[in-house]
């Protein structure tokens, strides 16, 4: 019996070349140019690496081919992708609701590492090509509770990497790195990142580090992050071609929101909003080669004089750099006074000489900004200090949660500091029992009720990630070009003071929708006046007014409806103000 089951194994490692795996071994349809790719559960006991697998084995791709990720899909990977070199890909998931809208009634596909038990793998891309994920989350983490350095690097030069709605967590360096890689470009945009922490360092925990070579263009827009320990984006001493920051948001950031020594030629940092973030005391000298090259605390904006117009520099003049920082959020809660002197009276690193970085911006970076005559192009306009933003749900983030942050900050600044930033999750996801998994839905909602932020940004909108406000979204898309042009061309007033208030009435779809059984309606109006917000059944039976009075033009507003009491079904909210009416459906599912 032995000696015929060792033939018949025998036998099939013969053949079992004959059945190699091929393309459609890890897609469970194509639809135009789109390939629905399986997940680990649809390949046997299920497998890891399908989506790598899909893309390796896809050798007649045609050009405009699309991997589209399964809701509620995971797709881990035991090894590293790394991208076609002869071609783009572009890898989605199915659902572009916004991720901070999103009401989490689904999942959105998650990457991540994996461990077979042996060998454990948490690296997730290099990209030696074009490369564009969206709506989905992708974790440097495998199922074990691992985590590595960068799940992202570039693999090759001059390329551009792109993400859009994408949630990512877990890293003990930085989600992407750039490897010694010149000339790539990194576009982040509607993306939330979040417990960006792990690795035991003060300088760790955030979005990105230039390495060793300059990159082109970083655009980073609409984005949000929260609860992060280290430097969230490592310029170090490149001056990028284009740094362009435009309505994000940061909260419970413990370092330098932008590391750089001070020489970036072109850089915009507009229309932000930090809360809490830039908040690691400094001590002379410290971390030199990435703090500042003069030895002094770094503000939020930090610039210094190029050095020797060589290499990297060479054709750069003080002249022609342009730097523009306009209307800009900022907001240090008084709980952080504490840090600066626990960390003095610990003696950290032996000294009780460190100094604040809760400024803007440092004596001499302030002083090249007010030197017109030899910085012409370096141009700061308003910076709106208005206190607490009054976020509609901030969760614990400005309570226990920045607690944490002030004790980690405190923990770390010693050479020898062991403290790590405790993740920030919800009781019912912790670590230990599901690792793996973020926060889902997003369990916050980073809207907020101050006046002065809300109308703070350019031509009105508010200051920080748009995503949060979607009745404003909508109304600065369309007008984002021209904002656009005018910031690159480092204009303090891209558009016209009559843009402040909405040129036309703005109804947003409902938020989340599906909902149970509560909603969220925005909407916004141009001329002040009386307003009906009612809702109706399917057969156009009025069951509830949420608003019925006067208001003003200029700014949006949010109606909560709750239809605990009403059966599941399709729902119709309308909204009349003066000779305008406009109506949308919703779908309470219980």
């Amino acid at each position: 019996m032995k000696k015929a089951t060792l033939i018949s194994i025998i036998c099939l490692a013969f053949v079992l070349p004959a059945f190699s795996q091929v393309f459609m071994d890890y897609v469970d349809e194509i639809v135009g140019s789109t390939a629905i790719v399986k997940e680990f559960w649809d390949v046997g006991d299920g497998e890891p690496s399908t989506l790598i697998n899909a893309i390796e084995l896809d050798t007649e791709a045609p050009a405009d081919r699309v991997y589209q990720l399964k809701t509620d899909g995971w797709y881990p990977f035991s090894r590293a992708l790394q991208s076609p070199e002869d071609r783009a890909i572009v890898i989605e998931g199915e659902d572009d609701t916004p991720l901070v809208q999103n009401d989490g009634s689904s999942w959105v596909p998650l990457i991540s590492g994996y461990t077979d038990g042996t060998n454990t793998n948490t690296g997730i891309l290099g990209f030696r090509n074009d490369v564009t994920i969206k709506n989905c989350m992708i974790l440097g983490s495998a199922d074990d509770g691992s985590y590595g350095w960068a799940p992202i690097g570039a693999g090759a030069p001059n390329n551009t990497l792109t993400l859009d709605n994408v949630l990512m967590e877990t890293t003990r360096w930085v989600m992407v790195q750039s490897n010694d890689h010149a000339g790539n470009s990194v576009m982040l945009h509607n993306c939330y990142f979040v417990n960006l922490s792990g690795q035991a360092c003060r300088r760790n925990g955030g979005v990105y580090d230039n390495v060793s070579n300059p990159t082109d263009q970083f655009i980073v827009e609409n984005c949000t992050h929260v609860m992060a320990q280290g430097m969230m984006y490592k310029f170090r001493n490149f001056p990028l071609t284009n740094a362009f920051f435009n309505h994000n948001t940061f909260v419970n950031c413990s370092g330098q929101v932008f590391e750089t020594l001070g020489y970036q030629n072109k850089w915009s940092v507009t229309n932000n909003l930090f809360v809490n973030s830039h908040v690691q005391p400094y001590l002379a000298g410290l971390d030199y080669g990435e703090t500042d090259p003069d030895s002094l605390p770094m503000g939020l904006i930090n610039v210094a004089p190029f050095p020797a117009l060589t290499g990297d520099f060479e054709g750069l003049t003080e002249a022609g750099r342009q730097i523009l920082v306009n209307k800009n959020g900022l907001y240090w809660g008084s709980e952080l006074d504490a840090i600066l002197p626990a960390v003095n009276a610990a003696q950290a690193n032996d000294s009780d000489e460190w100094v604040s970085q809760m400024i803007k911006m440092n004596t001499r970076t302030q002083a090249m900004f007010d030197d017109d005559a030899t910085y012409p192009m370096l141009v700061e306009g308003t910076w709106i200090e208005a206190g607490d933003p009054g976020f509609t749900d901030p969760a614990d983030l400005m309570t226990d949660a920045l607690q944490d942050l002030i004790d980690y900050t405190i923990g770390i600044m010693d050479d020898d500091g062991t403290a790590t930033l405790p993740w920030w999750r919800t009781d019912d996801n912790p670590i230990a029992d599901n690792f793996i998994y973020p926060d889902w839905p997003i369990p916050v909602d980073l809207s907020y009720t101050n006046a002065a932020y809300l109308s703070g940004g350019y031509g009105g909108f508010p200051v920080g990630d748009l995503n949060w406000f979607p009745a404003h979204k909508t109304t600065w898309e369309a007008q984002k070009d021209a904002e656009h042009a005018a910031i690159d061309n480092g204009e303090l007033s891209p558009v016209e003071d009559a843009m402040a208030a909405p040129s036309t009435f703005q109804l947003a779809q409902n938020y989340p929708n599906p909902f149970n059984p509560t909603t969220t309606i925005e909407f916004a109006i141009p001329v002040s006046g009386n307003v009906t917000l009612k809702v109706f059944d399917a057969m156009g039976k009025e069951v509830a007014t949420l608003v019925n009075d006067f208001r003003n033009a200029g700014q949006s507003y949010k109606v909560k409806f709750n239809g605990a009491e009403l059966t599941s079904g399709m729902y119709i909210y309308k909204i009349s103000a003066g000779d305008y009416q406009v109506s949308k459906k919703m779908l309470l599912m219980k």
